[in-house]
């Protein structure tokens, strides 16, 4: 599915968080999305998810205003992994991802066997098919990622939206998440995700949108567009970019 975001504004009031803001994401491709606190990132997907309406602007999907999509139809086509989900209940990890399958049964059923292959293919796919019955409550931050992973796969939408997924996981549990939503993207999903961590953009990202001030600061590749100037930019910090020898961009602070 191919999203279009065109000149979208929104505002809290007289603070206006999202100026005019555009760019496109296409099948297969990892967007990855860069700015300090409270640029507009979290109000950008809730604008996408239709949480809030934008003053101006509109979103497509394949061409279609988002608008146009009812709640129930929207949540077949895009998937959300928030930074982190405390349910008020020890749910297991199947039952968990068999919530992702909701937006496909009635308001009154039940899941059915498609439904529970769905969030078992799911699992399987993240590598988590053995915490099946473990509480979700009880596995590591790293694990229970991949469990709201596996429940967006369940959901069976084409596009994924996720707000700084690995903000509160160690480094291990960051590229372990990541690497599986690269692979996510390399099966043909929409991925949309926002960090705070330029090396991510530049280890798995195939273009970057920079968002300084609710403007677009900067869209493309990353290795052509997040510079050392871009960086001080956004976090306010004088860092220099380099290259190791299996071509992997660090970013280094200089104090």
């Amino acid at each position: 599915m191919t999203i279009n975001v065109r000149e979208l504004s929104f505002s809290y009031g007289p603070r206006r968080v999202l100026d005019g803001v555009s760019f496109d994401a296409a099948d297969g491709e990892m967007l990855c999305v860069l700015g300090p606190n409270g640029v507009g990132k979290s109000t950008l997907f809730n604008c996408m998810l239709g949480l809030s309406r934008p003053e101006s602007g509109d979103i497509f999907f394949d061409g279609r205003p988002i608008r146009e999509f009812g709640a129930r139809e929207l949540a077949r086509n895009i998937a959300f992994v928030p930074q982190s989900h405390a349910p008020t209940f020890n749910y297991s990890v199947f039952d968990m991802v068999l919530m992702g399958t909701t937006a496909r049964v009635g308001g009154v059923s039940s899941p059915g066997e498609s439904e529970v292959a769905s969030a078992e293919d799911a699992m399987e796919r993240v590598g988590i098919s053995h915490l099946r019955a473990r509480g979700y409550m009880q596995i590591s931050g790293g694990e229970r990622q991949l469990a709201l992973i596996a429940r967006a796969l369940a959901q069976q939408a084409s596009v994924i939206i996720m707000d700084e997924p690995t903000a509160n996981l160690d480094y291990g549990n960051q590229l372990r998440v990541l690497m599986r939503v690269k692979e996510l993207s390399r099966e043909g999903f929409t991925i949309i995700q926002s960090t705070h961590n330029p090396e991510h953009a530049f280890l798995f990202a195939s273009r970057v949108l920079a968002l300084i001030g609710g403007r677009s600061a900067a869209l493309g590749d990353p290795r052509e567009v997040v510079t050392e100037e871009l960086i001080e930019s956004l976090y306010n910090v004088k860092v220099k970019l380099s290259t190791d020898e299996n071509g992997s961009v660090r970013c280094q602070p200089l104090l």
